[in-house]
């Protein structure tokens, strides 16, 4: 199977600060200018100090600005961790008949893995969590998500499940490290 990624592109701090302060200059830019245009013509001060209106409204325009630069990189540092808690998730799997092994996962995520990675699947059934099928990454669809296929059989009981509509990818969990002693039950079983 060929795997047909889009290229990447390594990480560069210039990135990195375009990443951070572009909402800034994408949502509140309109904002922050008229606020410090409006303001500064009723916070400056007819007695005591004395600044002209220039230099008033540009402190005013300064103080402005890194409150909101303050603001949008909280923003984006939440939206980076929230995306790293989310982990991988299956969207679906099915059975298809290109692939060898006869079934195909289907998973998107905040985690980078490469193609080969082995990962644990487990289904929910109830308060518990039992071993549904240990899958290798094959390759990325066109709209970035994995691709992966089984290694060794999938439960008969889990199969009947799935055809009978019982079985959901919502209830499939994703755990990208494996337990030495889940790898070789599968051993065992493809022996």
């Amino acid at each position: 199977m060929i795997d047909r990624q889009p290229a990447k592109t390594l990480p560069t701090i210039e990135g990195f600060l375009l990443f951070l302060i572009n909402p800034f200059f994408r949502y509140w830019w309109a904002a922050l200018t008229g606020c410090a245009s409006i303001l500064a013509v009723y916070i400056t001060p007819s007695s005591g100090i004395t600044l002209n209106g220039a230099t008033m409204m540009s402190v005013t325009f300064v103080a402005f600005a890194l409150v909101f630069l303050t603001l949008s990189v909280l923003n984006q540092g939440w939206q980076l961790y929230m995306g790293r808690l989310v982990g991988l998730q299956v969207t679906s799997f099915e059975r298809n008949r290109d692939m060898p092994e006869g079934w195909v996962f289907v998973l998107v995520g905040g985690i980078d893995l490469a193609v080969g990675t082995v990962i644990d699947i487990h289904k929910k059934t109830g308060a518990a969590e039992v071993p549904f099928s240990l899958v290798r990454i094959a390759s990325r669809n066109s709209r970035g998500a994995y691709q992966a296929t089984p290694i060794g059989k999938i439960n008969p009981t889990h199969i009947k499940e799935h055809s009978a509509g019982g079985l959901r990818p919502e209830d499939l969990i994703v755990r990208t490290s494996v337990d030495l002693q889940r790898i070789k039950e599968v051993v065992n079983d493809l022996g």
